[in-house]
């Protein structure tokens, strides 16, 4: 074999692996521009005025509210304390008496937790 037939031979394959790799480039090259396009878009959609919420009000709940964690009072599991009124997880929702609760007064609520943490207790005081 001569020099110049190894030469073609040579330039011959480094164009074929020229020609192969060219439209795996290209192909690379507008998935990367496509995904920028999108992120750049998802940007601009976002808000940037939102904001969280500031909590408002003195933290009180309604008399309601309270008759309603009472009414769960089996679910949730845990007593519930209302003006010194002891309410125990395993009474039955008929035998409740809540006459003592105003619905439209406002009770201040506080929470007694275990050392892991988990709720052990409501106590709401009326205001």
């Amino acid at each position: 074999m001569s020099h110049f037939v190894r030469t073609m031979i040579d330039m011959s394959f480094a164009c074929l692996i020229f020609v192969m790799a060219a439209p795996a480039g290209l192909l690379l090259f507008q998935s990367g521009a496509a995904a920028l396009d999108t992120a750049y878009v998802s940007g601009k959609a976002q808000d940037r005025n939102v904001m969280p919420t500031p909590i408002t009000g003195d933290g009180s709940v309604s008399g309601a509210e309270v008759l309603q964690t009472i009414a769960q009072i089996g679910e949730i599991g845990m007593e519930v304390v209302v003006d010194g009124t002891r309410y125990a997880p395993s009474l039955e929702r008929e035998d409740i008496a809540v006459s003592a609760i105003r619905l439209n007064g406002r009770y201040a609520p506080s929470y007694e937790r275990g050392p892991d943490g988990q709720l052990k207790q409501i106590v709401f005081v009326s205001r």
